[in-house]
């Protein structure tokens, strides 16, 4: 079954600019084992546009007739058990398809990722049955997420799991079933909104930093582009038919060189070389490069790979990789790059960076030679130092239902999204959003014996069950920073001041909203409303001002004070009031004594809604710490650690919130 051009899909051709974006995922579509892209750009910058189009210059491929799963008919080994019993009967039929663009949306359901039981089959026959999700769909295509920063975890993981395998398991539900799922990974992302996790940012083969085009000319194309697709898109992909033919020539001719070019030990050497030298970790940017040199080459109609192909390709493989710190804007440096690729090319013999391969000029090469955003490479320190650390703060799921969506609190779901634990009767089964099919068949199969009917399975409305579902959700948490003269010498507050700062940043990359409040003098401010912003939070927190005395209960009754309108913002919402202080008080309410309406205002926090941790940043431990005392009064966690030393003090934090 062929598959023709999508009608209304942007022409790849058409896309201005963003020639490095262009050329990672052609490789990708000539390799797949490439390992996908992952696209981070500023909003507005056709990094979507680009995904999906590539869909309509994709070669078809080879698929068993009717199979759910787009067996390989020349690959035995990859087939699905439909695929190997239908073998068993007779000649698989053979079709042409174009491998699919699926997306997965960043609010898609567990269910709908990795599949589930077949509801109607269940009922109309009484038999199990698997409905594929779209890790099925998925399988020798694209699997696209757009904000993938912004995926639940318990979805990374699935992807985790079913990428390293190629299969996708499912064990649920009375059911126990696998399936091949390789497929390409594209996840485009705003950094703005948050990072993404560490293992699923090593799955993707190439990165590229995507930014809006600066000349005014192609702007003016972009415009220009996109209102002639618009108001008519079929006489626009007329325009661009002979250009996206071409493209896809080029893209099959390169699939059918690309077996016959093998990567010499030069080549080898020179990317193993390269990759050391620049400290990323592990063997996946050696393996990628490799590959992704070698599709260069068959993309530019090269016979063999050159160290140009490996220079062209180095910065999409390095870009994500390079080690950065959790402050760090980006760990990809253009100049270290530079350096050891002029390196790779003086120590491999006979090479020079100064020639051009044999049919590599032209448009691609010079978009593949562009670099990812700038940065610096900042070497993380030493292990981290804590005097004491408790507990952790978070505790166990507890039983209000929420639906906000967050990386670092454990909750249970208020809607269909997180972690299967169990079923429950009642709940949501009136809706039936979230039905727990096995335990509903379950509860109904005893009294099938009594029941007629043309359904297999008569179930009524007393015996549904629905899902119990886990899952992360957001917090709020408010810093409260003891920004007097008390601190100590203008380092150690500079230092507290730092701390407090990566600390923003790693909540801000957990989506939690973040708010900051100092007290200094006579009285507290809040500095920084609670906010998604952290270049606000960081504005505001390097402006706080320091020095005078230690009014530490208006800082506390502040804090609850924003807390409380928060809760009344979003009831459902986790509330953390995180105390940077010494204890030592010396400024109370309308002239009352600074250190029992510091006694005080704990005690009102220990009854609030919030959750408290007190960050000692007295140099010297003893039993009359005054900020313990804060901390046992207001039942809150309790940390102490040198305020001169950031890796201590950040690491404090770190090691109770998690």
């Amino acid at each position: 079954m062929a598959h023709g051009r999508p009608a209304h899909t942007f022409p790849f051709t058409a896309i201005v600019g963003q020639n490095t974006l262009k050329t990672a995922l052609l490789l990708n579509a000539v390799d797949p084992r490439v390992g996908g892209v992952l696209i981070r750009g500023e909003k507005g910058t056709a990094k979507s546009t680009a995904v999906r189009a590539l869909g309509a210059i994709l070669p078809e491929i080879d698929v068993v007739e009717g199979c759910a799963y787009s067996c390989d008919p020349s690959d035995p080994g990859s087939w699905c058990v439909d695929c190997r019993e239908r073998r068993d009967e007779g000649t698989l039929p053979k079709a042409k398809q174009r491998p699919r663009v699926v997306n997965l949306p960043v609010s898609a359901t567990e269910d709908r990722l990795v599949g589930t039981i077949d509801l109607e089959h269940a009922l109309k026959h009484g038999v199990r049955s698997f409905e594929p999700g779209l890790l099925a769909h998925a399988n020798r295509a694209i699997l696209y997420v757009d904000e993938v920063n912004l995926l639940d975890d318990h979805l990374v993981d699935t992807l985790l799991d079913a990428a390293a395998m190629g299969v996708n398991s499912v064990e649920r539900e009375g059911i126990s079933f696998t399936h091949p799922s390789r497929f390409q990974l594209i996840g485009t992302m705003n950094p703005e909104e948050g990072d993404i996790r560490p293992q699923l940012l090593d799955r993707f083969g190439l990165c590229v930093d995507v930014v809006a085009e600066r000349d005014q000319q192609a702007r003016v194309d972009v415009i220009k582009r996109r209102r002639a697709f618009e108001e008519d898109p079929g006489d626009f992909l007329r325009e661009w038919t002979d250009a996206q033919d071409e493209l896809q020539l080029k893209l099959r001719h390169a699939i059918l060189r690309l077996p016959s070019i093998d990567p010499d030990d030069v080549v080898l050497n020179s990317v193993a070389g390269l990759c050391a030298a620049v400290g990323v970790d592990g063997h996946r940017a050696d393996l990628v490069m490799v590959r992704a040199a070698v599709a260069h080459a068959a993309l530019n109609g090269a016979s063999e790979v050159t160290l140009q192909n490996v220079s062209a390709v180095a910065p999409l493989v390095l870009a994500h990789r390079m080690k950065r710190t959790p402050f760090g804007d980006d760990g990809y440096d253009e100049e270290i790059v530079q350096t050891a690729v002029k390196e790779m090319f003086d120590s491999a013999p006979g090479q020079s960076d100064s020639g051009e391969n044999d049919g590599q000029q032209g448009g691609l090469a010079d978009g593949a030679l562009a670099a990812p955003g700038g940065g610096s490479v900042i070497e993380p320190g030493g292990g981290e130092t804590v005097d004491q650390a408790v507990a952790r703060l978070v505790t166990a799921a507890d039983q209000a239902r929420r639906t906000v969506s967050g990386r670092r609190a454990s909750s249970i779901s208020g809607d269909s999204r997180g972690r299967y634990l169990k079923a429950e009767a009642g709940g949501m089964a009136t809706s039936g959003s979230d039905i727990a099919f096995d335990a509903t068949l379950r509860n109904a199969a005893v009294h099938q014996s009594s029941r007629e009917g043309e359904l297999a399975i008569q179930i009524k409305p007393s015996e549904v069950m629905t899902k119990v579902r886990k899952r992360k959700i957001g917090t709020t948490i408010i810093f409260c920073v003891d920004a007097s003269g008390s601190m100590g010498a203008a380092s150690r507050m500079g230092a507290a001041k730092q701390a407090v700062l990566q600390l923003l940043v790693d909540a801000y990359q957990r989506r939690d909203r973040v708010g900051l409040v100092s007290f200094r003098g006579n009285s507290a401010e809040l500095a920084l409303a609670p906010t998604a912003s952290v270049e606000l939070a960081q504005v505001k927190l390097k402006q706080m001002p320091t020095g005078g005395a230690t009014p530490l209960a208006h800082g506390i009754l502040r804090s609850l004070e924003v807390v409380d309108s928060e809760i009344r913002r979003d009831e459902r919402v986790v509330p953390w009031i995180v105390l940077v202080t010494d204890g030592r008080a010396n400024v109370g309410l309308d002239g009352g004594l600074g250190s029992e309406d510091a006694r005080a205002a704990a005690v009102k926090a220990r009854a609030s809604a919030a959750h408290v941790l007190v960050i000692d940043t007295c140099n010297t431990v003893s039993r009359g710490s005054a900020a313990k005392d804060i901390a046992e009064v207001a039942g809150a966690e309790y940390v102490q650690t040198d305020a001169s030393d950031v890796v201590a003090l950040t690491g404090a934090v770190k090691k109770v919130i998690g």
